[in-house]
C-alpha cells in the first residue's frame, strides 16, 4: 500500500512538472474569439496587447517605425477589430479628416451593391438608363453600350477624356473620369446628394464620424473624393473583412455581389475586382499605361489581402485570413508616386508579416 500510495505521488508530481513546464514553453495567448465592433459614437474602441498575441514587439516597433519616416499622419492596426497599434503624427488625431481620393472608389463599390440590392438600380444595364444619353464623348451608339458594370471594372472602352477608344469589356483602364459617373448615378437613383445617401446608407450604420465629400481635382473633369479619418477608415475595413455586416448586422445581404466585389471582376487585370485591388492573383495591371505584369502584386502580403488604395498612399487593407486591418493615411510615401499601388505596399507587409503570428 505504502509503494501504490508513493508511486501515486511520484507520477502525480511528475505530471505537474511536465503541465507546468509546457506552459512555460508554450503560454496560452489571450486571442479573442469573436470580433469587436466600437459604438457607433463616442471614441472608445477596444484594445489588444500585441503581445497578448504573440506578435514579436521588436519587428512591430520596427515597422512602425518605417511607416513614421514615409510622410505618414496615421497608422490604425485592427485583429478582430479591436486596435493592436493605433499612431498619429504630424498634428494628425483621431478625429483629423483628409482626402483619401481613389480609396473612395472602394467605398463607391460598396454603396453601388447597396443601391442593387434595393432594386434601386441593374449594374448589367447601360448607363445611360439613369442618368441619360450624352454623359461621354463617344457617339451614341458606342455610349449605348457601356454599364453601370463597366464603370466599376474599369473596363468601360473610354479614354480619359470620355471619347471612344474600344467596345466595353475589351480593355482594362484606369480611367478615374469615367468612374465619376457613378456618383451621377446613384445621386439620380437615390434623388439625394453624396452626403445625404451616403450618411444614410453607410456613415451613420458603421459610426464613420469624421467622414465627408469633398472634390477630388486634377483627374480630368473634377469629381467626388471622401475625406475620412484613420479611424472611419478602419470602420470601414473593419465591415468589409466582416462580409458587409456591422456586428451581426447586415448593411449589404447580396453575398453574390459581395463576392464579385471582392474578387476578379474579368480577366484583363485579375488583380481588380469592382474597385478594390486584389492580391494573389497571376498578373496585374497598374495605373496608366502600364503593360500587364506577371505575379501578385504584393508578394510578401497574405494572399488573400484586398485593399482600397489611393493616391499619396492612401491605405484600407483587409486581411480575413489574417483577421488583419490595416490602414495608413498621410501624405505620399518616399516610393516612386502612383496612383494607386506602390513598392510602399509591398514593404509594409514585408516587415508587418514578421510581427505576425
Amino acid at each position: 500500500m505504502k509503494f501504490a500510495f508513493n508511486l501515486s505521488v511520484t507520477l502525480l508530481a511528475l505530471f505537474f512538472l511536465i503541465s507546468c513546464n509546457k506552459n512555460d514553453e508554450d503560454p496560452v495567448l489571450a486571442i479573442p474569439a469573436n470580433y469587436y465592433y466600437p459604438p457607433l459614437t463616442g471614441d472608445a474602441w477596444e484594445t489588444i496587447d500585441p503581445a497578448d498575441l504573440g506578435w514579436d514587439i521588436k519587428k512591430l516597433n520596427e515597422t512602425i517605425d518605417y511607416i513614421a519616416s514615409n510622410n505618414s499622419d496615421a497608422l490604425i492596426i485592427l485583429y478582430k477589430g479591436r486596435i493592436v497599434t493605433e499612431k498619429y503624427w504630424n498634428g494628425f488625431t483621431a478625429s483629423s479628416s483628409k482626402r483619401i481620393f481613389s480609396a473612395s472608389k472602394s467605398i463607391a463599390a460598396f454603396l453601388t451593391g447597396l443601391a442593387a440590392e434595393q432594386g434601386k438600380l441593374e449594374i448589367n444595364k447601360k448607363v445611360s438608363d439613369y442618368i441619360g444619353s450624352g454623359w461621354s464623348n463617344a457617339l451614341l451608339e458606342k455610349e449605348n453600350q457601356i454599364t453601370v458594370k463597366h464603370l466599376i471594372t474599369m473596363t468601360s472602352g473610354l479614354k480619359e477624356n470620355l471619347t471612344y477608344e474600344a467596345e466595353p469589356g475589351t480593355k482594362w483602364f484606369y480611367n478615374t473620369t469615367a468612374y465619376h459617373k457613378i456618383y451621377d448615378v446613384l445621386t439620380k437613383v437615390y434623388n439625394q446628394t453624396n452626403a445625404e445617401y451616403t450618411g444614410t446608407q453607410l456613415w451613420s450604420k458603421i459610426g464613420m464620424q469624421h467622414s465627408f465629400w469633398d472634390t477630388e481635382p486634377g483627374f480630368g473633369d473634377a469629381g467626388p473624393s471622401m475625406s475620412c479619418s484613420a479611424r472611419d477608415m478602419a470602420r470601414f475595413g473593419l465591415m468589409i473583412i466582416s462580409d458587409g455586416k456591422w456586428n451581426g448586422t447586415a448593411l449589404l445581404n447580396d453575398a453574390n455581389y459581395f463576392k464579385s466585389m471582392t474578387n476578379s471582376s474579368q480577366t484583363l487585370n485579375p488583380s481588380y475586382g469592382y474597385l478594390w485591388w486584389l492580391n494573389g492573383k497571376a498578373s496585374y495591371i497598374l495605373p496608366g499605361t502600364s503593360p500587364s505584369l506577371p505575379g501578385p502584386l504584393f508578394p510578401d502580403a497574405p494572399s488573400d489581402l484586398i485593399a482600397a488604395l489611393g493616391y499619396a498612399d492612401k491605405k484600407i487593407y483587409v486581411v480575413k485570413s489574417k483577421d488583419l486591418v490595416v490602414i495608413r493615411h498621410g501624405m505620399a510615401s518616399n516610393a516612386p508616386v502612383t496612383l494607386a499601388a506602390s513598392s510602399f505596399d509591398n514593404e509594409i507587409w514585408k516587415r508587418l508579416m514578421l510581427s505576425v503570428k
